[in-house]
């Protein structure tokens, strides 16, 4: 009761007065986003919910964790990026300097912290994977890919706040199986924090007039807490010699790597930065089928939702790590065949829906 009810409703209140007494603040500053060509919101959102549950989440773990332990790095590397971001969001920063300052949050994770690959698991049913000398490079090319995947996503009210929130809710299940009670505490404190945002982010009666965004200050650092923790569960030397294996992690971030790997992809055949912001994610191509925005968005997390169940209830059931791998590739490849013959569905979807609406009509 005490870990699933006061902690999260504890950090939930500290991430919701934080946004409360940092929007005025945000205003003064500048430290809104202004709609444009890309961003076709209504006037000036403030960008303070990366940083209200960067504190929250600060506050959570002093406060309920009896030793921080490794977790200094977490904390650490959720600080770097999270006032980058904010700078970021103020003034603008070069791809190449944030870069670099992941790499440097990464960088943290793997040589302070100690947090690394070392093993990627059973994929093809025939050995372990070990990475060897390949684990903290590879560590780091996670670190950057999950992080900008978060970045990416954050494209509507909700999203990429409710899926932080559901991955970080598969995590807390997966670290309670694994009985690492400090990381499943940790992550159930993140469910909190990201909540207070939700309030004031998803459309919802109690938001009114009080909107915020979550910034690169928060899409940033979510990014590297979820990466932490998805290297940390599968790794056995952090588990008292348990583990999850690592291929559930993909099931858990589900959308965020999907998506990643289908825009990255098709920039890149563009020949296009792979990084640079555009309107061609999976949540953009909906809402040219003129779906609402709140339909989209749950959609979306409840897809991620069934997609982290599925790895995680295979892996309970002990269906084999290369079966797992295989059905991801799978649901993979089809999510590339809809979004390289994008304009097809479409189509398509227009006059069922049109359809459907002559028929109600």
């Amino acid at each position: 009761m005490f870990d699933f009810f006061w902690v999260p409703s504890f950090v939930f209140i500290v991430s919701a007065l934080s946004i409360v007494m940092l929007r005025p603040v945000a205003r003064t500053i500048g430290l809104v986003d202004r709609p444009d060509a890309r961003k076709r919101h209504l006037g000036d959102v403030p960008l303070v919910g990366g940083i209200a549950i960067t504190l929250a989440v600060w506050i959570g773990a002093l406060l309920f964790m009896r030793s921080q332990g490794y977790y200094v790095a977490l904390l650490a590397g959720l600080t770097v990026l999270a006032v980058v971001g904010m700078v970021d969001d103020l003034k603008g920063m070069s791809p190449l300097t944030k870069l670099i300052v992941q790499l440097l949050a990464a960088i943290l994770m793997t040589s302070w912290g100690g947090v690394y690959l070392s093993s990627l698991g059973d994929l093809f049913g025939r050995r372990e994977i070990e990475l060897a000398n390949w684990g903290i490079p590879l560590t780091l090319f996670a670190v950057v890919a999950v992080v900008n995947a978060m970045n990416m996503c954050d494209g509507m009210d909700g999203l990429a706040g409710g899926l932080a929130f559901i991955i970080f809710g598969w995590l807390a299940v997966v670290a309670g199986e694994l009985g690492n009670n400090a990381a499943q505490r940790i992550c159930v404190i993140f469910c909190g924090a990201i909540l207070g945002f939700l309030l004031f982010n998803m459309r919802n009666p109690l938001r009114g007039k009080r909107r915020v965004f979550l910034g690169d200050a928060g899409s940033l650092m979510l990014g590297f807490g979820i990466v932490w923790f998805a290297v940390e569960l599968t790794q056995p030397v952090y588990n008292a010699g348990r583990n999850a294996p690592p291929v559930i992690m993909l099931w858990i971030a589900g959308f965020l790597l999907i998506d990643l790997l289908a825009v990255v992809i098709r920039r890149t055949l563009q020949g296009k930065n792979p990084l640079s912001a555009d309107r061609t994610h999976l949540h953009h191509i909906l809402l040219r089928l003129d779906l609402g925005h709140g339909s989209i968005v749950w959609i979306l997390l409840l897809s991620n939702a069934l997609m982290g169940m599925v790895g995680v209830v295979g892996w309970r059931m002990g269906v084999s790590e290369q079966v797992l791998f295989l059905t991801f590739l799978a649901v993979t490849a089809v999510h590339l065949l809809v979004m390289r013959n994008a304009w097809r569905f479409i189509r398509f979807g227009r006059r069922v829906l049109k359809v459907r609406r002559l028929k109600r009509g």
